[in-house]
């Protein structure tokens, strides 16, 4: 159960949402720094009218059922209350509480460092362990922009290997996984993505019907995101280069890695501070403790809780 605290914020936001809608996760998330990006509300609003690029905006006639902003993550979140039902116990050190760590790579090492998740998703797949997953694709009409990608064939699943530091909404394939009839869902996203994830099924609401459509969460340990803009303003016009060329992004060591084939451009990591997303600094989890997977990419190794 979550804490008394919790509930009476949930009232609160409840009312909040019914008296304003989308109004009032612009006023008490969006406005305030707050949104991660995770496409939570998307998933959750019964209108189809909440579309998220970087943030979230509305596309339609809102109705006022408050669910995007009680379903938000950072609206409220009883970590400890969600740790307890995980795991039987909250806290732990920085990785939270897992039963192993693993470093792993691919045997056919399809993917950007090791391979590991889409290996996974491709196993559990193939094993009709999942019927989808979702992940980060890239937009075919606008390079290097990360969509949200409902990949149901292990072709769908290779397509979205690789590395994007832009934001992806990955939670608001889930809408897209319920008009399917899917009912096994893995869903790849950063730990507030995941954090998402786990409100809806700790918080359900049968309305929504998306609490027991997710079988495997697995993390990306991530320390921060960047804005879209970050690609036009320091990628082409500081550096001059052209998105359609770029092969493949990285960061390594102080340095953004832009791959034009061999060609290697390294762009300061200092230089991209501006473009940060707002709502990281006021993330608490870098590593995915709510995760049945957390995996640190650049090291490709495995934190493992199922």
């Amino acid at each position: 159960m979550a804490n008394e605290l919790a509930r009476h914020e949930v009232l609160q936001y409840t009312w909040l949402g019914r008296e304003e809608g989308f109004t009032a996760l612009e006023h008490e998330i969006i406005y305030r720094d707050l949104c991660s990006g995770c496409g939570t509300c998307a998933a959750v609003c019964p209108e189809d009218v909440i579309a998220v690029n970087d943030f979230p905006k509305l596309v339609g006639k809102c109705s006022n059922c408050g669910y995007c902003l009680v379903q938000c993550p950072r609206s409220y979140l009883p970590r400890a209350s969600i740790e307890e039902e995980l795991y039987g116990k909250s806290g732990g050190d920085i990785l939270g509480n897992y039963n192993t760590v693993k470093a792993v790579k691919s045997k056919n090492n399809k993917g950007q460092d090791g391979g590991f998740v889409t290996a996974l998703l491709t196993y559990l797949l193939d094993q009709n362990e999942i019927d989808g997953a979702i992940i980060s694709g890239l937009d075919a009409n606008d390079p290097w922009t990360p969509t949200a990608l409902l990949a149901t064939t292990p072709e769908q699943i290779q397509s979205g290997s690789g590395t994007r530091y832009t934001n992806s909404p990955n939670n608001s394939a889930l809408k897209d996984a319920k008009k399917q009839g899917l009912k096994k869902l893995a869903v790849v996203g950063l730990p507030c993505q995941i954090e998402g994830i786990r409100k809806i099924k700790y918080e359900p609401n049968e309305k929504i019907d998306l609490a027991d459509r997710v079988k495997y969460t697995i993390s990306i340990f991530c320390s921060k995101n960047y804005l879209k803009e970050m690609l036009q303003d320091i990628v082409v016009d500081q550096h001059k280069l052209d998105l359609n060329t770029i092969t493949k992004f990285d960061i390594k060591g102080k340095y953004l890695l832009a791959y034009q084939g061999d060609k290697k451009t390294e762009i300061l990591l200092t230089d991209l501070k501006g473009h940060i997303r707002k709502g990281c600094k006021v993330c608490a989890d870098f590593t995915g403790k709510l995760a049945d997977f957390a995996v640190e990419i650049g090291r490709a190794s495995c934190r493992e809780r199922v």
